[in-house]
């Protein structure tokens, strides 16, 4: 792979352990969304099937297909977040683009992913990492 010594492996392996928490911390938040989104949508389509059609109930048409917008949202982050994390601990070269896409998704989508982002971002292209990958 890089002609890399031990010494610097393990300093490139310190750097990268940001990102890997960052991604474990990510699948847990996205997995907080994909059961919510499960349960509302199991919630709803209950109520549905068990409350009759009339005027006195307001049945919500957005949020089923909120719900399972979540649901399709957090297989596919999770799977990407998972991939991201196998990629880093096997050394392949398409975690590095994966890592800078998720990343700046994260910048864009929560208020702490900015500055998150931002410093892993950092840390992705430092010359040590980008070594370690085999990245040029």
């Amino acid at each position: 792979m890089s002609n890399l010594s031990p010494e610097e492996a393990n300093k490139a392996k310190k750097y990268l352990t940001g990102i890997i928490i960052w991604s474990w911390i990510a699948i847990v938040l996205v997995s907080i969304v994909l059961i919510l989104s499960i349960g509302s949508l199991s919630t709803n389509l209950k109520n549905m099937a068990i409350l009759p059609p009339s005027n006195d109930v307001i049945y919500l048409p957005f949020i089923i297909p909120i719900s399972i917008i979540g649901i399709i949202f957090g297989f596919i982050s999770v799977t990407l977040y998972a991939i991201e994390i196998v990629g880093i601990n096997k050394r392949k070269r398409f975690s590095v683009k994966l890592i800078k896409t998720l990343l700046i998704l994260a910048i864009f989508s929560i208020p702490i992913g900015t500055i998150v982002g931002a410093l892993l971002l950092r840390r992705i292209n430092n010359p040590l990492v980008r070594n370690y990958f085999d990245y040029q």
